[in-house]
């Protein structure tokens, strides 16, 4: 695997502004993320040093964390257990289990952010501190408008409150700033947290670089 020393995400995020709803409109997600700005990004990021309802399991009582030996060693998680919940239920709005595509639960999305957020140039950037910040503020708007947190309301009321989020400044670059996560979860090796058993490759059908990195070997171990 080759490992670049350039990071793929400017400070102000401002080339994933328009992640956060498209196949909320019509389009196709596999077609949304092969396309345009998904293009250029995740033809960088494949192998590259990363740069800014009530869901399934939370029913069935699954870990939300799943790491196991064949991937990074995560230390104390950055977000709380709450978080962790809000998180999945946003995550889940984003890339739903819809048919269209591995959803974020399926990436295994959870895992690979919790990973991202000990990097030292994301903790630079300030992202664990803005994810959290906009959790707050979304459960803050759920519960003035409905009484509840945002994971305890209905999917139709989940997208309209994401829908007039994604209105504000802050909101949008907050919603974008997770799609781009997720897309780092689609595409980077599984050995980093996300995208088990190759799940966002095959459905991209894209062949992952060679070598895999191991432990010791990862895009950190060379900076």
């Amino acid at each position: 695997m080759k490992v670049y020393n350039h990071r793929l995400k400017p400070k102000n995020k401002s080339h994933i502004q328009a992640f956060h709803t498209p196949w909320m409109t019509g389009i196709n997600r596999r077609d949304f993320v092969k396309s345009s700005l998904a293009v250029s990004l995740l033809a960088g990021l494949v192998g590259c040093k990363p740069s800014v309802n009530e869901s399934s399991s939370k029913a069935n009582n699954e870990p939300l964390i799943k790491s196991s030996k064949d991937t990074v060693e995560l230390g104390a998680y950055v977000f709380s257990d709450k978080q962790q919940q809000d998180l999945q239920a946003i995550s889940m709005r984003l890339f739903p289990d819809d048919g269209d595509g591995p959803s974020a639960d399926d990436l295994h999305f959870l895992t690979y952010l919790e990973w991202a957020m000990t990097d030292e140039q994301n903790v630079s950037d300030g992202d664990p501190e803005f994810i959290a910040k906009g959790i707050g503020w979304l459960n803050q708007f759920s519960n003035d408008d409905y009484g509840k947190d945002f994971k305890d309301l209905s999917t139709e009321v989940q997208d309209k409150l994401l829908t007039a989020t994604a209105k504000s400044d802050a909101g949008e670059r907050w919603m974008a700033l997770l799609v781009y996560y997720l897309i780092e979860a689609l595409a980077l090796d599984p050995f980093y947290g996300g995208n088990p058993n190759q799940v966002g490759w095959n459905w991209l059908q894209h062949q992952g670089g060679f070598p895999h990195p191991v432990a010791g070997k990862t895009y950190r171990d060379f900076e």
